[in-house]
């Protein structure tokens, strides 16, 4: 009995700190033509231990982020010919983070997709979910 309450707390404990709130959920088609679908999670906190985006001004922390995504979307995504779109800061999840929307040239056609940039420039990864499986 003291193993079984030992393991669910360690279990509890374990995985209640990598708690996350999910953000976006999109698919997209890869660059080598194979559907994907991402989602992006925040952490439960920042953990930035007091780094920000550079810029004295909110704008400038806004436009900060969103240089930041654009460099690592086009990477991540491997997209070509990326239009930012938006970049909105987000203060009601569990840390305040910015969200970027990007549409771009992804498999031959334009597609949308996201970056979410922590208040640290940290680029939040997004997570590739399993297909679906077919019956």
């Amino acid at each position: 009995m003291k193993s079984l309450l030992f393991t669910l707390l360690l279990f509890v404990t374990v995985f209640g700190l990598n708690a996350a709130e999910r953000v976006v959920t999109f698919t997209i088609t890869k660059a080598d033509g194979v559907p994907a679908t991402y989602e992006i999670l925040v952490p439960d906190e920042e953990t930035n231990q007091g780094v920000t985006l550079a810029g004295e001004s909110a704008a400038a922390r806004q436009q900060n982020a969103g240089v930041a995504a654009l460099a690592w979307a086009k990477q991540f995504y491997g997209a070509h010919d990326v239009y930012l779109r938006s970049v909105q800061l987000k203060e009601s999840g569990p840390a305040p983070y910015y969200l970027a929307t990007f549409d771009g040239e992804i498999a031959g056609a334009r597609q949308v997709f996201f970056a979410v940039v922590l208040e640290s420039g940290a680029i939040v990864q997004p997570n590739e979910l399993a297909p679906a499986i077919s019956q």
